[in-house]
């Protein structure tokens, strides 16, 4: 019997707009196989330019429900825009076409129902675009485009419109003629997204021919230089469906997630790239994002759709438009005050805390803890190291704000909201003073009782993949002594995303700041309270040291 964790995939050329023919050979080879999901790379449907009435009844049929799609079939952008009547029903169902039918986006990070973890970065790279791309209907992408997906760190699949550069370096396997063009118009921007990401799977199209090298290593070096991990990637360029080559125009494959990518099969050959360090601590460029936005998020998963049962929730945000991934291109940089190897630091917008409120700190002190990584929760995370070493950086800054706090002769509250509904995981942090510190339990308690989503109250220290979902506060006195209580939360009932600081703001006598849009800041004091804020940290800030 197949493991859970094993998944059969498709993975279809481009179809130049043939999206009938396409749709109806995936689901008869689908009752035969029992596919897990479909790529279609390209163009899945045709041209605007060239859409003929014929091609537009039989988009209105697909999008009434009349053509059968009997699995997931997820698509990206090919080299022109989608026909309008397509365009309208993304942009206003959630990228949902139609029942099993979606779009992937321009530039996302996306995890299937089954942990799939795909990253796709579609269309032909523009060198004259600067910055990330906000508009994602034209098939363009800029070299900043690539970059920002860097922050997802890892892919299971990896799908590109481009080539990268230099892939069939110390190959053996000869680049058919068919696909030359397409090779020589390979770029650094796609290779460096697929050195950062080491994708058990890079899918290209291949034109007119197909080409699959064979698996490389990719060296992972550690920072220091005293240890490598070897990762192994397959690169593949799938030919156009129709090609005159009769070239493989359909490539399917069983994807084990339980197994790492670390066994080297015999043919495996060096990596064409150079290679890199593991997880570099981003420069103070980087694209990062401030955080306290939970209130405006009640997002699900995005899930493989197997009923006929319409989900209303939109899908999760991507990487490329959560409020707390390096991978946003609207940024407020001017709130980010550390940056380590796993997890960063900003200041809160819209503190709870004034300066007013603790004798002890000047500044509000209101911080957010995110980890890089783009998933519900931490315990999501499914690469054991990537967790471990993201849970324990986001502890070693927790501890050293605890430390900054103590120096200073105030305790520290710590809390997390963790819903396998949620869209990306943080720590919230916030100074208190010796004469509120003993009262943050009772509070928490007291109003536990109102909240009819709260479980038993347990007091622990939890270690590891602690499961399902529940909210968390460690307490921190002026002494430095720690104590953690965590409360289950009940499944499928409504929790109040602000209780955290609902309790604190009962602690503190200000109830009036429990939502963090009732106390937004103007630019200029969000400027002043970062820098306050970094000047007070950096005795304890392990980012800044050598």
């Amino acid at each position: 019997m197949a493991s859970s964790q094993q998944h059969s995939i498709i993975i279809v050329g481009n179809p130049s707009g043939a999206f009938p023919t396409i749709l109806s050979k995936l689901s008869t080879l689908h009752k035969k196989n029992s596919f897990s999901f479909a790529v279609v790379l390209g163009d899945l449907f045709p041209s605007p330019e060239t859409l003929s009435d014929e091609e537009n009844d039989t988009l209105s049929t697909l999008l009434r429900g009349g053509i059968e799609v009997a699995l997931p079939v997820y698509f990206t952008l090919g080299s022109y825009p989608f026909p309008p009547s397509i365009q309208d029903k993304i942009d206003n169902n959630a990228g949902e076409v139609c029942e099993n039918l979606f779009f992937l986006g321009k530039r996302s990070t996306f995890t299937t129902s089954d942990g799939v973890r795909i990253v796709t970065l579609g269309g032909r790279l523009d060198p004259t675009l600067s910055g990330a791309s906000k508009e994602s209907k034209f098939p363009f992408y800029s070299e900043q485009d690539s970059s920002t997906l860097k922050g997802s760190n890892y892919a299971d699949l990896l799908i590109t419109g481009d080539w990268p550069h230099g892939v069939s370096l110390g190959s053996k396997v000869s680049i058919p003629s068919e696909s030359q063009e397409k090779q020589k118009s390979g770029n650094t921007a796609v290779q460096k997204l697929a050195q950062s990401l080491r994708p058990r799977y890079h899918f290209v199209s291949g034109g007119g021919g197909f080409y699959e090298r064979e698996p490389y290593k990719n060296e992972v070096r550690e920072k220091d230089g005293s240890d490598t991990t070897e990762l192994v990637s397959r690169f593949i360029a799938v030919a156009d469906y129709g090609n005159a080559a009769k070239a493989k125009w359909m490539y399917a494959f069983k994807l084990d997630l339980s197994t790492p990518a670390i066994t080297i099969p015999p043919n495996c050959t060096v990596s064409p790239y150079a290679p890199i360090q593991k997880r570099p601590p981003p420069e103070s460029s980087s694209n990062f994002f401030w955080g306290d936005q939970s209130n405006d998020h009640h997002h699900g998963h995005h899930r493989n759709k197997r009923s006929r049962h319409h989900d209303p929730r939109p899908p999760p945000p991507g990487p490329d438009t959560c409020f707390f991934c390096l991978s946003n291109p609207n940024i407020q940089k001017h709130l980010i005050t550390s940056i380590g190897s796993n997890a960063y630091l900003t200041t809160a917008k819209g503190p709870l805390t004034t300066p007013l409120v603790n004798a002890e700190v000047s500044f509000p002190g209101h911080i957010l803890i995110i980890p890089f990584e783009h998933t519900p929760t931490l315990q999501g995370i499914q690469d054991e190291e990537t967790f471990e070493s993201t849970v324990s950086e986001m502890n070693q800054y927790r501890d050293a704000l605890g430390k900054m706090y103590t120096s200073l002769g105030c305790g520290m509250i710590t809390f997390e909201v963790v819903r396998r509904m949620g869209f990306h995981p943080h720590w919230q942090v916030v100074p208190a003073g010796k004469q509120y510190i003993k009262r943050v339990k009772s509070t928490f308690e007291e109003l536990a009782k109102e909240e009819a989503a709260l479980g038993e109250i347990e007091e622990r220290e939890a270690e590891g993949r602690e499961e399902g979902d529940f909210f968390r506060v460690w307490i921190r006195n002026e002494n430095g002594e720690d104590e953690s209580l965590v409360m289950k939360l009940h499944e499928k009932t409504r929790f109040d995303l602000q209780f955290g600081r609902k309790v604190l703001s009962k602690v503190f006598g200000l109830e009036d700041r429990a939502n963090w849009k009732d106390c937004a800041q103007d630019f200029e004091d969000e400027v002043r309270d970062a820098e306050a804020f970094k000047q007070a940290f950096k005795d304890f800030d392990f980012s800044l040291d050598d």
